[in-house]
């Protein structure tokens, strides 16, 4: 009994590694990102794009890769943060009064998220 206990503790201990490891190794690499802009290729080799002004956020999922995952966006207004909202291909949130102040951006419901802000030219 004790044997087959250490086996299932150690098969669980195991599957937490790898499960651990993968979460790990599926950050997105960051290809280039500005203060109002963000380009990044998930681990299935799709490539996102995601920018933000004082009247739009959006995210675009470019062709190639195998993602599965839609392109996700959110923005910060005087009302606070939006609700996420996706779509297969691209997805747009508007303001017609130049409240949004901030976007996140994501290629999927669980991944990692990636931040932009409005650029404020003076």
């Amino acid at each position: 009994m004790l044997r087959r206990t250490a086996t299932v503790l150690g098969t669980a201990a195991a599957a937490f590694l790898l499960t651990t490891t993968a979460a790990v190794a599926a950050d997105d690499e960051l290809i280039s990102a500005g203060e109002d802009n963000v380009k990044y290729r998930r681990s299935c080799d799709t490539v996102y794009f995601g920018a933000v002004g004082s009247t739009y956020a959006l995210t675009r999922k470019d062709k190639g890769g195998t993602c599965k995952g839609h392109a996700w966006v959110r923005a910060y207004t005087n009302s606070g943060w939006t609700s996420w909202r996706s779509d297969s291909t691209e997805v747009e949130i508007s303001s017609s009064g130049r409240h949004i102040t901030r976007a996140q951006h994501k290629g999927c419901a669980d991944c990692q998220v990636h931040s932009t802000e409005v650029r404020w030219l003076d």
